[in-house]
């Protein structure tokens, strides 16, 4: 029997000791002036109108209710004129219609409540709301196909998560309030609303997990990966999340204590083919970047083939690294030109975002097949890697046990 034990040991070692593929990657700018003070630092990045430069699009990093917003083609400081700047949390998207214009939707977490607006030539444009909206960070916003848009805020325990729809076709946005959800083991820290596929991603602050929510919030969260047996994946806590969509590719981007985290979304089990990302350049390594965004857009020079955005609360700013720079051998889908902010004059793409089911990807020609919804497939646990490797090893020791306890009666 200790020759039992010891086996056990060895296999339950080789499953812990399994890692993600890693790649260090270096990072190619960051921004300038570093911010004052301490603490996290978030990432959200608010595109320039459909037409235009993608350079001219803004990254607004955040830290202890400070929003700052930098040029994303120089990374350099820059001013919004009566930009709100006691925010705690900063959500955007692109592809909402604005009283008859596409336009990039903000909304602000601010002193308990949600407030919404647009960056027109350089200035903070608030809209009035038919009600208030109260809660947040963290919040989450994506556009709808019928021009609107969809928003989630948690409450101010971070613990659950309500829906508003939002008509923003008149001088004043239209607010409907929807459903609320709970979250029953762990404070939210990050979320996103991935709009192509009706699907809310939410990052723990405690124990790290990543949950997943029907954008309706009309189900229970399910658990998509656990930290204590991620391999690596994950680690408490999780504090950024981002969607790469492109006409050929659709990746969740995931900052925590562990790094950054990749995942494909289009594989039916992403779990095992995710890996890890450590930008570095002579400051440093960057092992647990506190916020990410993300573009595939051609955002300059600099980044050609899209960018990664990083929260670095050491150095108080933002790293930025290329999207191309991961090497080849991470398998990733390089897609500069599928433009997430829609056409100036057709509308854009006809499903920019969820309306509470009726919406995915497959209703848009211009985006690839769903092969996976995003929740691990039927024969699969919820951390199908880590839960995989200790089903065999399950059956292993089981099996060795059967083998010790026959030798025991043949003596």
């Amino acid at each position: 029997m200790p020759r039992l034990v010891l086996a056990a040991a060895v296999l339950l070692g080789s499953v812990a000791a399994a890692q993600p593929v890693t790649y260090l990657v270096p990072i190619a700018g960051r921004t300038t002036p570093a911010l004052s003070g301490t603490g996290a630092v978030d990432v959200a990045l608010w595109y320039s109108d459909p037409g235009t430069e993608v350079g001219g699009s803004l990254l607004f990093a955040t830290s202890q209710g400070a929003p700052v917003p930098f040029l994303l083609s120089s990374f350099t400081g820059t001013s919004v004129i009566g930009f709100p700047g006691t925010a705690a949390g900063v959500a955007t998207t692109p592809d909402v219609l604005v009283q008859g214009v596409r336009r990039s939707l903000i909304a602000l977490a601010d002193s308990g409540s949600v407030r919404l607006g647009i960056i027109d030539n350089g200035q903070w444009v608030e809209l009035a709301k038919t009600q208030t909206i109260s809660g947040g960070p963290p919040l989450a916003v994506a556009a709808a196909p019928d021009g609107g848009a969809t928003l989630l805020v948690s409450d101010a325990t971070a613990t659950q998560l309500t829906r508003f729809d939002l008509g923003l076709s008149g001088a004043t946005v239209q607010v409907v309030q929807g459903l609320t959800a709970a979250l029953l083991t762990e404070p939210m820290r990050a979320l996103v609303l991935d709009g192509f596929r009706d699907k809310v991603l939410v990052g723990g602050n405690t124990l790290g997990n990543l949950y997943i929510l029907n954008a309706g919030l009309d189900a229970g969260p399910n658990l998509f990966d656990t930290a204590l047996v991620s391999q690596g994946r994950l680690a408490p806590p999780v504090t950024g999340l981002a969607v790469y969509q492109a006409s050929t590719a659709a990746y969740l981007l995931v900052t925590s204590a562990a790094g950054l985290t990749i995942y494909d979304r289009l594989q039916l089990d992403p779990l095992p083919g995710a890996f890890r990302v450590i930008a570095q350049d002579q400051l440093g390594p960057l092992t647990a970047p506190t916020g990410v965004a993300v573009t595939n857009l051609d955002a300059g020079s600099t980044f050609p083939a899209g960018v990664i955005a990083l929260g670095d609360a050491t150095n108080r700013g933002l790293a930025l690294v290329r999207w191309d720079a991961i090497p080849p051998d991470a398998g990733l889908v390089i897609d500069p030109i599928t433009d997430p902010r829609g056409l100036p004059t057709d509308g854009g793409p006809p499903d920019a975002g969820c309306d509470g089911g009726s919406c995915g990807p497959n209703n848009n020609p211009n985006l690839p097949p769903d092969l996976s919804p995003f929740v691990p497939p039927p024969e699969s646990s919820s951390c199908s890697s880590a839960s995989g490797g200790v089903g065999v090893l399950a059956g292993l020791v089981a099996l060795l046990a059967v083998l010790a306890l026959r030798r025991g009666q043949r003596r």
